[in-house]
């Protein structure tokens, strides 16, 4: 009975080793799952998170250049404004050339005039 008792106990122990070494297996396994769904729950998370950096680098970057060519269109508008002021000048400036050539024109003519008057004499 005693050998009996043994045998019973030795396999009982290694019923109890084997269950128990099944069962961690299963944890084991349930660990494994555990941890892939946090690293994928986290990949996905990184994910969202650079796909709203992005997006908001996006929109910084748009309102850049919408305030790059509103400074351009203010550009445009400051070269047109010299350039009718530049113009303006240079038309002034030829009508005070026209304005001498002819005062000298006419300085010449009553040279001509007086000249000849003289000469009539």
């Amino acid at each position: 009975m005693t050998k009996v008792r043994m045998s019973i106990g030795a396999l009982a122990v290694l019923v109890i080793v084997w269950v128990a070494a099944a069962g961690c297996g299963q944890v084991s396994d349930q660990t494994k799952q555990e941890a892939k769904n946090k690293v994928e729950q986290k990949a996905q998370q990184a994910k969202a998170e650079a796909q709203k950096k992005v997006n908001e680098r996006k929109q910084e970057a748009k309102k850049e250049v919408e305030t790059l060519q509103k400074q351009v269109e203010d550009l445009k508008k400051d070269v047109a404004s010299l350039q009718k002021k530049i113009n303006a000048h240079e038309q002034k400036e030829q009508q005070q050339q026209i304005n001498q050539l002819e005062k000298a024109l006419n300085d010449l003519k009553k040279r001509v005039e007086a000249q000849e008057q003289q000469g009539q004499k």
